[in-house]
């Protein structure tokens, strides 16, 4: 059974996640998995969001335009390796669900469903998003992290509710 914590209340578990391996996002009705790296939470027009970035060339990038909601889920200790497939596949090719044995479960706030394997996640709505802007950006992160000019969409995802296992 999960319960509801504050919006912040996990804030240092999933920054670590972020930082060591990587988070899930889900996006799209039926759950599509990706592995996110990059991501931030915090206060933005007065509201508790979570930023995530997404490149148009994934699966994923359609699921969020299309339904502008997801799921941020924070994995448990030792999820490494399928966190790393997941992030290595793509959902047009391969039913990642299935794939890794993943439980997707009804999340309470938004269509998208959330990843029962994972002991935290977050619900969000979109409520902005914007493109990575290649001339507004430091030349080095261009460089590093944009070498074939695949930029990444920002998505603000208004923080609808934040569960955890018990």
């Amino acid at each position: 059974m999960r319960e509801k914590i504050g919006s912040f209340d996990a804030f240092a578990e999933t920054v670590a996640k972020l930082a060591q391996g990587g988070c899930l996002l889900v996006g799209g009705e039926k759950g599509n998995p990706m592995t996110i790296g990059w991501g931030t939470v915090g206060i933005i027009w007065g509201k508790p969001v979570f930023v995530v970035a997404v490149r148009p060339s994934r699966y994923t990038f359609g699921l969020m335009e299309a339904l502008g909601e997801f799921t941020v889920n924070v994995p448990p200790d030792g999820f490494k390796k399928e966190v790393a497939s997941i992030g290595s596949e793509s959902g047009r090719t391969v039913d990642k669900v299935a794939k890794h044995k993943l439980t997707l479960a009804k999340s309470r706030d938004v269509k998208v469903p959330w990843i029962e394997q994972c002991p935290i996640h977050y619900e969000c709505r979109v409520i902005h998003k914007g493109n990575v802007i290649n001339a507004d950006l430091d030349r080095e992160i261009v460089a590093k992290s944009y070498p074939n000019g695949d930029f990444h969409r920002l998505y603000f995802g208004e923080i609808l509710g934040v569960y955890r296992d018990k």
